[in-house]
């Protein structure tokens, strides 16, 4: 089925985001087409069609957004086609590995501690202060953000 004008913008969108911060075009607007997509599940073809992007795009591209939990494969009783859906919890735990990333920006800021340079600190410094500062701050923000997703209030 082909996406509405309004579907085009939001996929559009999306796939705009995440192609700055570094995934493929194809990889965002699949993602983009899951989060809003009805019904929530999808086959290949359905995303081809609805996408206009190759079967061999959609397969590489489906494989990597599962592979990272953001897809899920789906099958339903009595059907032989495979789906692919928004893993339930996805954006959940993308948020909960920024901790990761936090501690390895941490770790960059102490490692540029040798090298820092005369003029111009805080551009170490300044990396080392926000790390901790998320590294302290994060955990209670995830915390908060659980209790909000359980009660089911934004």
């Amino acid at each position: 089925m082909p996406m509405t004008e309004q579907q085009h913008a939001y996929v559009d969108r999306v796939a705009t985001y995440f192609s700055i911060l570094g995934s493929s075009r194809a990889w965002s607007e699949i993602l983009a087409w899951l989060m809003i997509c009805d019904p929530p599940h999808q086959s290949q073809a359905q995303i081809q069609e609805s996408l206009s992007l190759s079967a061999g795009t959609v397969s590489t591209q489906l494989r990597s957004l599962v592979e990272i939990e953001f897809a899920e494969p789906v099958r339903l009783q009595g059907e032989r086609v495979q789906y692919y859906r928004l893993r339930p919890g996805a954006w959940q735990r993308v948020m909960t590995s920024e901790m990761g990333r936090i501690a390895a920006l941490k770790e960059l800021a102490i490692a540029g501690e040798d090298v820092l340079p005369a003029e111009r600190p805080e551009r170490i410094t300044e990396l080392r202060a926000v790390a901790e500062f998320f590294e302290r701050e994060w955990p209670s923000l995830l915390a908060r953000m659980n209790e909000s997703l359980e009660k089911g209030t934004p």
